[in-house]
């Protein structure tokens, strides 16, 4: 289940074209910045389809950090869409959804009497 609410949670971006870089045939450059969880993403950085994520106010991120961020541009999940996910599926817990437990959980399957 937490694996199908992420994947259903991609971030949302926002984007802006960025100047040409100077020389023939170089592509243009576009700054992905998604408004759910501020992360930035520059795509044609240097060659076409290169990805690079920004740090936020201009810290580093490490290597770690990196391959992290950029495994989760195209399909998510947004990290901020996961806090809600996380606190939506806490809140219902394995209860239905106004805290009752459901009525197949008491009772996991029919009886096994005999016939007569």
């Amino acid at each position: 289940m937490k694996q199908t609410m992420q994947m259903k949670t991609p971030h949302l971006y926002a984007i802006k074209v960025l100047d040409k870089l100077p020389g023939f045939f170089k592509p243009r450059r576009y700054l992905y910045h998604c408004v759910r969880c501020k992360w930035s993403f520059v795509v044609n950085d240097g060659r076409r389809g290169a990805l690079r994520p920004i740090a936020e106010e201009g810290t580093t991120l490490t290597r770690d950090e990196v391959v992290a961020r950029a495994s989760t541009f195209a399909a998510g999940p947004c990290p901020a869409m996961r806090k809600v996910t996380a606190a939506h599926l806490h809140l219902n817990g394995s209860n239905g959804s106004n805290g009752h437990v459901p009525a197949h959980a008491e009772n996991p399957g029919p009886s096994q009497q005999p016939l007569r």
